[in-house]
């Protein structure tokens, strides 16, 4: 008992000296960033602003609070497949489980669903609205997310928030697409027209931020 609670205590010392340490080396950051500002006016300083977080690729999306709790495979209706603990990274099948729910960001944009880590830049994972099989509330905190081949179960207090914002983004998508070229009778069913064509989302590379040129002065 006594040595599990010194324990306990070194590691806490130690984490609180880590956060000391952080904190520190994130207020050096944040000065010297506003040096570079130093000697612009308003309107040049709010116009790097928005330069730089719009070269962000979540730029314009709206981020929830979630718990990732569980990922399966995906065998459409009646699979019966069991639910897996998630510890995703990233969200793929052939990812490591058992280490319990992740608390992440669901970022949701006009052209695809993305999951960060919480203040990460890069997301985990990206999924376009033609990946996006179905999703749904499967209770009042918990929502279902049906991507390809996999099932992705997350609990939420925000479950009507982003149905509804996903509904409006895969009805603009539906209004966005080109009309399709008559087909005779015999071809497949077309997509359901609500579907964001896979092309209108491409893999977006490692962000990295670049100063707009000529934006700041020493």
């Amino acid at each position: 008992g006594q040595a599990l609670a010194k324990q306990r205590a070194e590691r806490d010392q130690r984490l609180r000296g880590r956060l000391r340490e952080e904190g520190a080396s994130t207020m050096a950051a944040i000065v010297e960033k506003w040096k570079l500002l130093q000697g612009m006016g308003r309107p040049e300083a709010m116009a790097a602003y928005v330069a730089l977080v719009r070269e962000w690729p979540g730029f314009g999306s709206t981020l929830f609070d979630v718990d990732l709790r569980a990922v399966r495979p995906w065998w459409g209706r009646g699979g019966g497949q069991p639910w897996q603990r998630a510890a995703l990274t990233p969200l793929s099948l052939q990812s490591p489980v058992g280490a319990g729910p992740q608390r992440l960001w669901l970022g949701i944009g006009g052209k695809a669903v993305s999951l960060y880590k919480p203040g990460e830049p890069e997301p985990l994972d990206s999924f376009c609205y033609g990946r996006i099989s179905s999703f749904g509330a499967s209770d009042s905190s918990t929502f279902r997310l049906s991507v390809e081949d996999r099932d992705l179960l997350f609990e939420t207090s925000q479950v009507d928030e982003i149905a509804q914002l996903l509904n409006t983004y895969l009805a603009s998508a539906g209004a966005r697409r080109p009309p399709r070229p008559q087909e005779p009778a015999t071809s497949p069913p077309a997509l359901d027209p609500t579907v964001l064509p896979q092309e209108l989302c491409p893999t977006a590379g490692p962000w990295q931020h670049r100063p707009p040129v000529g934006s700041f002065h020493s």
